[in-house]
């Protein structure tokens, strides 16, 4: 499949690093990204090279990585869907089984499945440029914006001394920092409920956060609901 837009050079953002569209050659990085960027994830949650290969023909233009050096240091997989917030789906029903065909070409909104940064590249802000090329993505395909599904990644070490409900909430109200959630929050994404049972991972017992980012240049009216 072609891609609307252009799939190779996308942005130098400084310190070497430079965002691109993922490309057939940086599959088998990505596949080793992986078990360093989601360590307890279940196995049969994580990425292999065959899914990037087919993430790439079923849609070239929400796939993206970083790059520092020839070598892959960060990455995000997006798909197109429809949002509705009371649908109770979780991870592994639209992961399908890693190839993503899940994704509905007409869908009006950006779902990002993951994102992740190499742990001796982090605090180089490389989240924020692999958002920030969602956004612009957003942008260009007119859609509403993007959403995702982001892990309480600090709730699984103290599940046992305070409930996952008051956890999210002291998240909201920025009592509590969240390793993951409350780095998304700060690059634009409002949160929009606790959702359990979303990802087999114990950093965040399961539980996940409904984040989205709308697009402020949207011509025409967005419903969340």
């Amino acid at each position: 499949m072609k891609s609307t837009l252009d799939i190779a050079n996308y942005k130098e953002v400084g310190g070497g690093v430079t965002i691109l569209t993922t490309q057939v050659h940086h599959a088998e990085q990505l596949e080793a990204l992986q078990e360093l960027v989601f360590p307890t994830l279940a196995k049969e949650s994580l990425m292999r090279k065959e899914h990037y290969l087919n993430h790439i023909q079923i849609f070239p233009e929400g796939q993206f990585v970083a790059v520092k050096d020839h070598q892959v240091i960060g990455m995000t997989t997006t798909i197109r869907y429809h949002l509705h917030v009371d649908d109770k789906h979780t991870f592994n029903d639209v992961f399908d089984h890693g190839f993503l065909n899940t994704h509905q070409p007409d869908g009006d909104w950006l779902y990002g499945m993951d994102i992740g940064t190499h742990p001796d590249f982090r605090g180089l802000g490389i989240a924020k440029f692999l958002y920030d090329a969602r956004q612009e993505t957003v942008h260009k395909l007119g859609l509403k914006g993007q959403y995702t599904y982001g892990m309480l990644s600090g709730y699984g070490a103290i599940k046992n001394k305070i409930s996952a409900e008051k956890y999210y909430a002291q998240v909201v109200e920025n009592k509590v920092k969240d390793p993951t959630v409350s780095r998304q929050i700060k690059y634009g994404f409002k949160p929009y409920g606790l959702i359990p049972d979303y990802v087999d991972d114990p950093v965040c017992d399961g539980y996940c956060a409904l984040l989205i980012r709308v697009n402020e240049e949207y011509k025409g009216e967005i419903h969340i609901e």
